[in-house]
């Protein structure tokens, strides 16, 4: 049995294909033209090229950022430490022992006045530290400039208060040596032990402030000990020669009164003679009277072949004879 055919249906639409990113369809009835597909293609790649140059320079510049805010908080760092550190040193022993040096300590008074002088400047100056913007690589890097200018100021004032108060320290061990130097030299020959003056002279040759003091005064100890001592032995040697003299024997008669005898004047012919007595004679002794010597009279000297005595003119002379044995001497028998 013959089935009839049916006839072709010429109405279905054909397939679709997809289009592709280069191609554009034009109606049915017209051409693609040949310069337009390479224009097409070379607009795209513009627009490529400018979204990757974009995406690149956003990048770039993220990573600048990063970097300047890396080293900006770097610098900032080093700025509080640096003032932290001034603040210490300023605050130190070092520094308050330095300036609390009396003029009459050191060999240069001026040290001292320049130490307290940086001191005080330093102590009335206070500088902000800013901290580091978050964005605008500029700002950032002026920020960064200044955080170092700030830490290197900081660190320069403090080796500035650091090499006065040296000077301070070295000024005072010069008068120090100075002073230990005298001591030294005067103290020769008055120590009680000669080993002291050693060790102060291997001190004041380490020129060790507290070495040089304890040495010192090891000599003044020293100096006064044999001054003491001195004084001791000079007071026993008085009182020993007290104790010798009193405990000297009496012999009975310290007589050194005067022993010379004396006369009065004669009357008429003799005299009558009359013995002083000693003054002070320190035992009482009082001598015994003695005869009173007799004068011895001289013939007169005649006077034209005779005459008595006292008409010729001529004066009387007689002898007198001291009883302590000493020799005769004449005297006007008048």
């Amino acid at each position: 049995m013959n089935e009839k055919e049916e006839p072709m249906n010429m109405n279905v639409t054909p397939p679709v294909e997809p289009v592709t990113e280069f191609e554009v369809h034009l109606p049915p009835d017209r051409k693609h033209p040949k310069w337009l597909v390479p224009l097409i293609a070379g607009g795209t790649a513009v627009v490529v090229l400018a979204a990757v140059g974009t995406g690149g320079y956003l990048y770039w510049n993220h990573n600048q950022l990063t970097a300047a805010s890396e080293e900006c908080a770097t610098s900032y760092d080093k700025a509080v430490k640096a003032q932290k550190k001034l603040t210490e040193y300023l605050e130190s022993d070092a520094v308050k022992t330095a300036i609390t040096v009396k003029d009459s300590e050191v060999k240069d008074a001026k040290t001292v006045a320049v130490l307290t002088s940086t001191v005080k400047t330093a102590e009335k100056t206070k500088t902000d530290i800013p901290g580091c913007p978050a964005d605008g690589l500029k700002g950032i890097r002026a920020v960064t400039a200044q955080l170092d200018k700030t830490a290197t100021a900081y660190a320069k004032t403090v080796n500035e208060i650091r090499g006065k108060a040296d000077a301070v320290n070295a000024s005072k061990t010069d008068k120090t040596v100075a002073d230990a130097t005298k001591v030294l030299n005067d103290s020769r020959g008055r120590v009680e032990d000669d080993k002291v003056r050693t060790a102060l002279e291997n001190a004041i040759k380490s020129k060790d402030g507290k070495a040089i003091s304890d040495a010192v005064k090891a000599v003044n100890d020293s100096i006064k000990a044999k001054s003491d001592a001195d004084a001791k032995a000079g007071a026993e040697k008085e009182e020993q020669a007290a104790e010798n003299t009193a405990q000297a024997p009496d012999n009975g008669s310290s007589y050194t009164g005067d022993t010379t005898g004396g006369y009065t004047g004669y009357t008429g012919g003799g005299y009558t003679y009359t013995p002083q007595q000693p003054a002070g004679n320190g035992g009482g002794y009082t001598p015994a009277p003695q005869p009173a010597p007799q004068p011895t009279p001289q013939p007169p000297q005649g006077n034209n072949g005779g005459g008595s005595g006292g008409d010729d003119g001529y004066e009387d002379m007689c002898f007198v004879y001291p009883t302590d044995g000493s020799p005769s001497y004449q005297v006007p028998c008048s």
